[in-house]
């Protein structure tokens, strides 16, 4: 495995989802300089800080909603490369971001004397974790116990189901120019394991790997699962092209029976989050053909 090349690749992927929803038209809003003021530079902890009820005051720049509060709040550019310029301009108490991104990327903040606070959300657990993180930061433990109540009775349910059968499952991660594959490192891969699908790749080296199409051929998956992330329709359109015309592709039972599922980005993406409770309803439907 190249995983610098992997590396790359991912890097690539989140910077075109983010640049999509750029514009050349920056928010402009006064922030209150009594008040805390609170960053988020990823959609998901902006979804999280608004539902334990933290007014947040600067935004990613993104295509997806985010939550009708923060409306009002500046963009400080994509997630991969927040304009820090902008960021110090707010004078925060605090930048929220997830951890993925590495030392180099938390390096930022510490070198400009950015208060910043980083947090998990490569799992379920990790989502967990982070809720009752901020609520204990943000003296809203109620809200987070309220929405931690919630998970836990999702997930306790699923660990209840007993299938007799736990399908074979490939995932695959698609972007413009690479297909990669998500082991159980992965939020997508940890919900899969929850609903009772069993992941092909067995490597949990890293969250994403890349696999040649004859190697996949040899694993015959019961039913590939595709995440389709930046220009989601054209990276569609032109991975099931491959698909249909590619010979590697085709020696893939699950393709040539059109045992493939796109799954809605809006519920499954790189990162955790508050989606989660209807997402493993609509995994279990999906692993388990209940929708069929």
């Amino acid at each position: 495995m190249k995983f610098k090349n992997i590396a790359r690749m991912l890097m690539a992927a989140m910077l075109s989802v983010t640049m999509i929803g750029c514009s050349g038209d920056d928010k402009a809003a006064a922030v209150d300089s009594n008040e805390d003021v609170v960053i988020a530079t990823s959609v998901a902890v902006t979804e999280i800080l608004d539902a334990l009820g933290v007014k947040v005051s600067g935004v990613p720049t993104t295509y997806y909603e985010l939550p009708e509060s923060t409306k009002d709040a500046v963009e400080v550019g994509n997630p991969m490369s927040p304009d820090l310029e902008i960021i110090k301009s707010l004078n925060p108490s605090v930048v929220v971001s997830v951890d993925t991104l590495g030392a180099d990327y938390q390096k930022l903040f510490t070198d400009n004397n950015i208060p910043s606070e980083f947090v998990s959300l490569s799992s379920l657990e990790g989502l967990k974790e982070t809720v009752a993180t901020l609520g204990e930061k943000f003296a809203k433990e109620t809200e987070a116990d309220s929405i931690l109540e919630q998970i836990n009775s999702k997930e306790e349910e699923m660990a209840l189901i007993d299938e007799e059968e736990k399908p074979d499952v490939l995932i695959l991660f698609a972007a413009p120019g690479s297909t990669m594959i998500a082991t159980e490192k992965s939020y997508i891969g940890n919900l899969v394991q929850i609903v009772g699908g069993k992941n092909i790749i067995e490597d949990t080296s890293s969250a994403y790997v890349t696999y040649s199409k004859e190697e996949i051929a040899k694993l015959n998956p019961d039913k590939i699962l595709v995440m389709v992330h930046a220009l989601p329709e054209e990276t569609k359109a032109a991975l099931e092209a491959e698909m249909s015309t590619d010979s590697a592709w085709q020696n893939i039972e699950a393709v040539r029976n059109g045992k493939i599922e796109y799954l809605d980005n809006t519920y499954f993406g790189m990162s955790a989050n508050l989606k989660v409770i209807e997402g493993l309803d609509m995994l279990y439907d999906i692993v388990h053909d209940k929708g069929e």
